[in-house]
């Protein structure tokens, strides 16, 4: 077991642990952590480039210490031009979704391998890989599998630059359109869970704020304690899905129900969902893969932040959004339902 973790908050002026003396080339800042994380170096006037799809609608703007640079992985002169004069490059761009092994593959594995090629070959000093629990079980998945891939090629392309991979278990947080729908029904109420021994299954959680934090601290000058090492943070260690649903409950003030679905069932659905997005062609979080990583046992950490964000806060945060729909609707309902004066 590793020591707990110590990070510092940047301030406003970004002077704790002179952050803000380095240069960071992000990826993925437009997702669901790299936004938090772009949000939090912003506070502390680090400079930032970032690197971004081209999408339809999309407007990045520029700011007193961020440029974004638009282009793809595999564009040799866009990849430069992201990487000139960085010190770190922390890399967060990822699938969580795809429609097979090969696209899961391109995306984790081979485009990161082009990625940290890149960064030696641009005189890059720190790489910092975020990875997911889910590479230490290779088979459960291809999501897994991919994961796993794409840290055995950093390793491999890494060279003598400083490599530090971090391992996230289940990260939480307002804002994550995978973890929506759940947040919507604890919300009204009610839990789904797989049925079974999943049923019982543990697992590690993190909150996106604390986890964008230690990114921070972990490209900070001088944070050697965990450069070249690979280690899964976690905040709350060992939670099960009666937690998750006492926690709910405290922060609705309404008893939280779960409900659980039987193996087979959520097998068939996850196969479904499978067959939906090859129909479609849209990928989707919840498939099949999914449900064997859910009911592959638990899934736990193995380093603790020493300073976290309760699970209760964290909860309210990811409930709020959807309390205040169900308020506003609420309201909607109980005016429309006035007898005229």
């Amino acid at each position: 077991m590793l020591l707990p973790l110590r990070f510092a908050v940047p301030d406003q002026t970004g002077t704790a642990g002179q952050v803000s003396q380095i240069k960071i080339a992000l990826t993925g800042a437009t997702g669901f952590v790299g936004r938090t994380l772009l949000a939090k170096l912003d506070a502390a006037q680090v400079p930032v480039t970032a690197l971004a799809r081209a999408q339809p609608g999309r407007e990045l703007t520029d700011g007193a210490n961020l440029r974004w640079i638009t282009g793809e992985m595999d564009q040799p002169d866009r990849l430069a031009d992201f990487l000139a004069g960085a010190d770190v490059v922390i890399h967060c761009a990822g699938a969580t979704k795809a429609l097979d092994a090969r696209a899961f593959h391109r995306v984790n594995a081979t485009a990161t391998e082009t990625l940290v090629r890149a960064a030696a070959q641009a005189g890059v000093g720190h790489f910092i890989l975020m990875s997911s629990l889910a590479a230490s079980r290779p088979t459960v998945s291809d999501y897994a599998a991919s994961k796993a891939a794409g840290e055995e090629l950093t390793r491999a392309e890494a060279g003598d630059m400083a490599l530090t991979t971090v391992r996230a278990p289940a990260v939480i947080g307002p804002g994550d359109q995978a973890t929506a729908p759940l947040f919507s029904l604890i919300a009204r109420g009610w839990m789904p869970v797989l049925g079974g021994k999943a049923r019982s299954a543990r697992f590690s959680v993190i909150d996106v704020q604390d986890l964008a934090t230690l990114l921070i601290d972990v490209a900070r000058p001088g944070a050697t304690p965990v450069k070249g090492r690979t280690f899964a943070p976690y905040g709350h260690h060992s939670l099960g899905w009666s937690d998750m649903a006492a926690s709910g409950a405290r922060v609705t003030g309404r008893k939280v129900r779960e409900i659980p679905l039987p193996m087979p069932l959520a097998t068939l659905v996850g196969h479904g969902a499978d067959l939906a997005a090859r129909v479609t062609g849209a990928a989707q979080v919840f498939s099949s893969g999914k449900v064997r990583e859910m009911r592959a046992g638990d899934w736990i950490g193995d380093t603790p932040l020493e300073t976290i964000t309760p699970l209760d806060v964290t909860m309210r945060r990811c409930l709020n959004p959807f309390l205040r729909l169900g308020n506003a609707t609420n309201q909607v309902v109980a005016d429309n339902d006035r007898s005229p004066e």
